[in-house]
């Protein structure tokens, strides 16, 4: 960084050693001359480079060492790359191997079985398991190099498999996408296969991965999907700075993102995304469409005092209980989780306890000491979206829209409300885990959602009515860690 860096502003990301934000370079052939270079002009933004393929084999030992000594005295991690380790599983003793390159100077390791045709699983994991254990940087990659065997690889068993490389002591999963960028959450033309790439946002912390993306288009992708704190591989030495580039909006491809005017709203799903959000200290704004959300919007405007979410069932206790589990009223509770159900000589002035089957766990895990929690849905859309503006502006953060979905996985109605609620925030630069969903009939496709099926299988369905209304309220919700108590504007 130089003083034109810093006469712009530019907050600088985060130093060596990152646990975010890496860059992973494939080093296909270079010489010393060009290895120095990169450390001359790039060091500070390369975090691991990989000898690809078996190429660690073909220089005279004098070369090799010379240079992973000139990386590793730059800061940068090195490592064989993983069909190296699969050739030396078939052919060779792995800790003899992992010895060796110990000996040469590599410091990291990539396990794969990306082309092996018989290892197995508890191989791979004995592999990671062995090279943690030798004090190796162990990444391992999940995915099939051949793209009719890696298409064949169901999404819940890729899932599986990165958390079981986790769980072996992988510090990162590179998700394999070739140095084509044509395999995982690429097609074969290098498009988006967004079913994957939004199903693993949901499943794995993104910040545990790696994503092959050789491509600037792909790069800026996930960028503007993730922000500039996603791990990026397959880094060609020369697209480094481009990349660099792009994580501080230095290029067209990412400009418009880090505007001054631009509000950075990611869209995350469930506890593990509410978790994602105070972390990074966002205004955050639960919704949980059908019902807990506009459940609790309309207890404000009834004039309830508070409403105290809770999770466990054995705490529903208080002035006036609300309790449901899978759209079924709880056998104890005064109320189910019906807006329609509830009534002003109930609720004005009271004290409300609520437990839901989504809702009222993702607003307990959204909140942070002095952080700010919102709860949102159609009904409040612009209320909501003007108060988490404000908010946002007075603590200059950004704002997560979390949907609680159902089951862990994304409910339709959940993402219908928090697009909208996005759109009415404006001028967004949209991130997160989670795929906008744009309707246009609210009612229906509220009425033909997995949760309104449900209700009107249990004859609620003017529940789902009531819930698919925009902008019906102006009351938006804040929790302060213990109690839901009405927003005043102005007062941030």
């Amino acid at each position: 960084m130089n003083s034109i860096f810093n006469h712009l502003g530019i907050s600088r990301r985060p130093g060596k050693p990152r646990t975010t934000g890496l860059t992973m370079v494939l080093d296909k052939n270079l010489g010393l001359a060009a290895t120095a270079d990169i450390t001359a002009t790039v060091a500070d933004y390369v975090d691991v480079v990989k000898l690809g393929w078996g190429s660690c084999t073909l220089y005279t030992e004098e070369l090799l060492r010379k240079k992973v000594s000139l990386l590793r005295d730059a800061g940068i991690r090195v490592c064989p790359g993983g069909t190296f380790m699969e050739f030396a599983f078939e052919r060779s003793d792995i800790p003899a191997t992992l010895q060796l390159l110990r000996e040469v100077g590599f410091d990291a390791i990539e396990v794969s079985d990306g082309i092996h045709p018989n290892m197995t699983r508890q191989q791979k994991l004995t592999m990671i398991k062995q090279a943690v254990d030798m004090g190796f940087y162990v990444v391992s990659e999940v995915g099939k190099k051949l793209a009719q065997e890696d298409i064949a690889i169901s999404n819940s068993r890729r899932i599986r498999e990165i958390h079981e490389d986790l769980s072996a002591g992988a510090q990162k999963v590179i998700i394999e996408a070739r140095e084509s960028g044509t395999v995982g959450i690429f097609r074969a033309n290098g498009e988006i296969n967004s079913e994957l790439a939004y199903e693993l946002f949901q499943s794995v912390n993104p910040d545990l991965l790696i994503w092959e993306a050789p491509d600037k288009d792909q790069q800026a992708w996930l960028l503007r999907q993730l922000g500039a704190g996603v791990s990026i591989g397959n880094v060609a030495p020369q697209d480094v700075l481009s990349l660099e580039s792009m994580r501080y909006g230095l290029r067209g491809d990412t400009f418009r993102d880090h505007c001054r005017d631009s509000r950075r709203v990611f869209l995350e799903l469930g506890v593990a995304g509410a978790m994602r959000a105070q972390q990074r200290g966002d205004v955050v704004v639960v919704v949980d469409a059908i019902r807990a959300s506009a459940t609790i919007v309309h207890c404000l405007e009834l004039g309830a005092r508070e409403v105290i979410p809770i999770v466990s069932v054995r705490e529903l206790k208080g002035e006036v209980t609300i309790g449901e589990r899978g759209g079924s009223k709880l056998p104890y509770a005064d109320f189910d989780n019906s807006p329609l159900s509830l009534h002003r000589s109930a609720i004005e002035g009271k004290s409300v306890v609520i437990s839901t089957t989504n809702g009222t766990e993702c607003i307990q895990a959204a909140y942070r000491e002095d952080g700010i929690v919102l709860v949102g849905t159609m009904t409040n859309c612009n209320a909501v979206a003007q108060a988490a503006v404000e908010l946002a502006n007075s603590r200059a953060c950004g704002i997560s829209l979390v949907a609680a979905g159902r089951n862990n996985l994304p409910a339709i109605e959940d993402r219908i409300a928090v697009t909208e609620i996005m759109k009415q925030i404006g001028n967004v630069t949209a991130r997160g885990t989670l795929e906008p969903c744009y309707s246009d009939n609210f009612e229906r496709d509220f009425l033909e959602s997995e949760s309104g099926a449900n209700l009107v299988a249990l004859g609620q369905a003017e529940d789902i009515i009531f819930c698919s209304r925009l902008n019906s309220s102006t009351a938006v919700p804040l929790f302060d860690g213990e109690r839901i108590t009405s927003f005043r504007a102005g007062v941030a």
